[in-house]
């Protein structure tokens, strides 16, 4: 016998992934183990037959004002690589589990096979490390078969986020048995967690819901427990707690007081914190774009930049983290995440953003104001800026282009094949002055074909011309020492004129209908896994609509949840594009 928390004997000569595929077929689909249309247990009281539920449907939120429901089908999904990890971490409670796993692809094939029996083998190598209850019974000392049901029973609807079906648990009681014909107990139970582990039900987010009376037969309304997991990957990006677990099994979160209620609930805890976080790193697009690095791996040119280094980078992250916190944490509306001058530097942040009377060191932290009259608002802060800029000048294309899409949901034409994408430094230019990169900028796109989109995208850019490329206030630019210029006069927008600064700028976004309702937008996303469809107009109009009056952020988020694209799901084919 394998001494707690290694491999047993059995697995280490056909290694636990084999045995388990062995013993099981392995991955067949979802619905082979999953059990679409299983007979269903006493255990489903919850999956859509729930104690109380048409007295809960009184209460449920009219997200379209009692229309029928309408909401666009998406592909399935599954676990992405940090979901997955955050998931075996408080399935088993061990906080230092590190799996490989990959969900680029939505179908798993071999690598994602391996990569899933590798997972299962790691965590069950750290047996010593974990705190949640996974065995009923002690697997070292115990020979009771009955400790295999308990296991099934108590376990895998943890692992799964739901209720089993009668036809799982006889799948599982039927790895058991065979493992057990061919290895020890310890082993044999080892053998059923792997399995549970390895599960379809465990790696895919399964959305089938139930019938929705008047709705056409693809539009189902989600089970408590499909609602509960597609709550939890949204706000924690990771399974259920008990509390959500428990309001899923009474039937009861589709009422509007519980749902608001556990969303509110959870926006208390830090790993909401920490996925709002998340959610606003991928809207800066800081972690890396399709044309650009993330902050840690984005160059400059030390001959400009000698305090740039990985220690001012983390800096620059830390400072941008803590705003959003505060944001979060405070008054919590855009209007404060877009124009507030609060910060949290260190020494040599506090140099790069002027603030004299800040912190000495960079071991040294503290909040400071910075200079109302060179920042407002998270598109002013360093961390942006230097991602959103050439190796070693501003990039009014790329600073212009990101707000105009991201901020404001401009649909902008992709640039022509043969473009020039290469950097606009300014500076001398063969047989004439030197340029500015505004003066660069302007005479390389100003060609018929290139300014159809650039007489739209270059004023927004310019208005950020104040920053170099580390994000640092300039009013000569570092490259050529020539002044800058970031007046501009804004064209094709809900109010086009003359605006003087990014500071102004951010002032005009943050009480701007169409930058609050593409920001809402950019969230709903998010939520649903994908793009907003065409079906989900309805509640995508409501939720923009309130939030355009409002700005709360945290309303934002309630909002969402109890929209129908929310709670409901279509099975009916995937448009393409959605």
């Amino acid at each position: 016998m394998s001494s707690r928390g290694g491999l047993p004997a059995t697995a280490r000569t056909l290694g636990l992934g084999a045995l388990v595929c062995a013993l099981t077929g392995c991955y067949a689909g979802v619905q082979d183990h999953a059990g679409q249309d299983g007979e269903a247990d006493a255990g489903d009281a919850a999956e859509g037959g729930d104690a109380g539920e048409d007295e809960g449907e009184m209460n449920e939120p009219l997200a379209c004002d009692g229309q029928s429901v309408t909401v666009a089908a998406r592909p399935m999904r599954r676990l992405t690589p940090v979901q997955y990890q955050n998931t075996m971490r408080d399935l088993l409670g061990d906080a230092g589990f590190v799996g490989e796993y990959d969900s680029a692809e939505l179908v798993i094939a071999e690598r994602g096979v391996r990569q899933l029996r590798d997972g299962a083998e790691e965590a069950l190598s750290r047996r010593d490390q974990w705190t949640a209850s996974v065995f009923p019974c002690d697997i070292d000392t115990d020979t009771d078969d009955a400790c295999a049901d308990d296991f099934i029973d108590q376990f895998a609807p943890r692992a799964f986020r739901r209720p089993l079906r009668a036809d799982e648990r006889a799948w599982l009681q039927g790895v058991y048995a065979d493992a057990r014909a061919q290895v020890n107990f310890h082993d044999a139970m080892e053998v059923l967690a792997g399995a549970v582990l390895q599960s379809p039900a465990m790696v895919y987010i399964e959305e089938l819901g139930t019938p929705v009376e008047g709705a056409p037969e693809d539009i189902r309304k989600l089970t408590d427990h499909e609602l509960a997991s597609r709550l939890s990957y949204f706000l924690w990006d990771t399974m259920p707690d008990d509390a959500l677990r428990e309001a899923a099994d009474e039937g009861s979160l589709h009422t509007e007081q519980t749902l608001r209620a556990q969303v509110l609930r959870m926006m208390q805890d830090d790993r909401a914190q920490a996925r709002l976080q998340q959610l606003m790193w991928t809207w800066l697009q800081l972690d890396g774009g399709q044309l650009h690095f993330s902050l840690e791996e984005t160059p400059k040119n030390a001959s400009f930049y000698p305090e740039y280094g990985p220690a001012l980078q983390d800096a620059m992250r830390v400072e941008l983290e803590a705003f959003i916190s505060d944001v979060l944490t405070g008054e919590g509306s855009f209007e404060q995440l877009m124009t507030s001058t609060r910060a949290y530097v260190n020494g040599p942040m506090a140099e790069l953003y002027g603030v004299e009377a800040g912190p000495q060191s960079a071991d040294e932290w503290a909040w400071v104001d910075l200079p109302a009259d060179q920042r407002s608002g998270i598109l002013t802060r360093a961390a942006f800026l230097t991602v959103f800029a050439s190796t070693q000048s501003s990039s009014p294309i790329r600073r212009g282009t990101y707000t105009l899409e991201e901020v404001l949901c401009y649909e902008l034409g992709a640039p022509p094949a043969d473009v020039d994408d290469s950097p606009i430094e300014g500076g001398d230019q063969p047989g004439g002055d030197a340029q500015t990169v505004r003066e660069a900028t302007e005479a390389r796109t100003s060609g018929e074909v290139c300014s159809t989109c650039h007489t739209v995208i270059n004023p927004v850019g310019y208005v950020f011309e104040h920053y170099d490329a580390i994000g640092r206030w300039q009013d000569e630019e570092v490259v050529t020492g020539l002044p800058v210029d970031s007046s501009a006069e804004l064209v094709g927008l809900d109010a086009d004129g003359p605006i003087a600064d990014a500071t102004e700028l951010s002032t005009y976004l943050a009480s701007n209908e169409r930058a609050r309702s593409c920001f809402a937008t950019r969230w709903f996303e998010e939520a649903l896994g994908g793009g907003v469809g065409e079906l989900d107009g309805c509640a995508h109009d409501r939720i923009t609509e309130d939030f355009t009056t409002h700005g709360d952020l945290r309303e934002l988020v309630t909002a969402i949840a109890l929209s129908d694209s929310f709670r409901h799901v279509n099975l009916g084919p995937v448009e393409q594009g959605e």
